[in-house]
């Protein structure tokens, strides 16, 4: 009786650790915000193309928090393209880095154009305007690339409607508004930084 006993609490034992064990290996890895604590949907770098390291986990309210910083506090001009689910970045380039490093892109070309005629009042509150948001449609992750290398004049415009201009803190109302509605995750995010022209476009390296 004593030995019947002594094997049934082994058998329980070793159920309890092979279920410890199990549940343990099934339950998800859930990556925290670096600033709050709650669940992290994206990575926020200060500039673009940091070390992974550098990439800071944050949720949605933080990352807006700090996105509302950078573009209003930049000092130049910048093309936004709406965000888009597919690509895992969503990340500003400016137009002379850019140019410098991939000659062959109309990227740069095409945001000099536009934001050399774009209205100077957002259409949104009527501040004074230094971004202009360029819907996405057509744009995924399979194409992004010819998005770069043609330009989104050719590529996104006769798709789209036609671009407005926003200030700093309605931009980064639209750019909350699509994360928001279209549920999209990126595992890095930047915001324009510095005083140089330039875009934001959803896109990987």
């Amino acid at each position: 009786m004593k030995f019947f006993v002594i094997v049934l609490g082994c058998v329980a034992f070793a159920w309890l650790i092979h279920s410890f064990f199990f549940k343990k290996k099934k339950l998800p890895t859930v990556k925290r915000c670096s600033v709050c604590g709650v669940e992290s949907k994206y990575g926020y770098s200060e500039n673009t193309k940091e070390k992974i390291k550098s990439i800071k986990s944050i949720c949605t309210k933080c990352l807006v928090s700090h996105l509302r910083n950078d573009y209003t506090t930049f000092s130049g001009r910048a093309v936004v393209i709406q965000p888009a689910p597919g690509p895992p970045c969503y990340v500003f380039h400016s137009n002379k880095e850019w140019g410098e490093s991939f000659k062959e892109s109309k990227m740069d070309d095409d945001a000099t154009a536009y934001l050399l005629r774009m209205d100077t009042l957002c259409r949104d509150c009527g501040q004074k305007a230094n971004f202009l948001w360029v819907e996405s449609k057509g744009l995924t992750a399979h194409n992004f690339g010819s998005v770069l290398k043609k330009g989104f004049c050719e590529t996104l415009l006769p798709r789209n409607p036609k671009p407005v201009s926003l200030c700093g803190n309605c931009c980064v109302n639209h750019i909350a508004e699509e994360l928001k509605e279209k549920e999209i995750a990126y595992f890095e995010v930047s915001g324009p930084k510095g005083v140089d022209d330039g875009f934001v476009i959803p896109m990987a390296y």
